[in-house]
């Protein structure tokens, strides 16, 4: 694949992602909805696991290295579907919550790049975190 691939994937997801979140319907209760998107989101990783060419490490033994970290996916997975949609519901804007959500998580994980996996951080990186956090700053201010 391509570099510019896998960002275009996860743009156009984002995309699709949120308009779907927005739309749902504020009776249905948010715990089917997510359950029923995940088989989807099951049936779609299965379909593509047969379509992409296959690694070299055979899959079942793969599953005992890496159910730590699917454990960690899927309930990080589920705590952002929920809580995207309870935003929602709670009157955020398609144009205002996934900004937010993503600059402050953005600048979490930089630390925690510095912290717990030695990451460097260049005066070019901070600006920019400081301008992220001062744009959210501005627009997220109610007059």
């Amino acid at each position: 694949m391509n570099y510019f691939f896998p960002p275009i994937l996860v743009v156009m997801g984002l995309v699709i992602y949120q308009i779907s979140q927005k739309s749902t319907d504020r009776d249905a209760n948010p715990f089917v909805v997510v359950i029923m998107a995940y088989l989807i989101g099951i049936a779609a990783c299965v379909g593509a696991y047969f379509l992409f060419p296959k690694q070299e490490t055979a899959s079942l033994p793969m599953v005992k290295t890496v159910v730590w970290s699917a454990l960690g996916i899927g309930l990080g997975a589920a705590a952002i579907e929920i809580g995207f949609m309870l935003a929602y519901r709670a009157g955020w804007n398609l144009s205002l919550l996934p900004v937010s959500v993503n600059v402050c998580g953005a600048v979490i994980l930089i630390l925690i790049g510095l912290f717990a996996f030695r990451e460097t951080l260049s005066v070019e990186k901070v600006i920019g975190m400081l301008l992220c956090i001062g744009g959210l700053a501005l627009i997220t201010i109610r007059k």
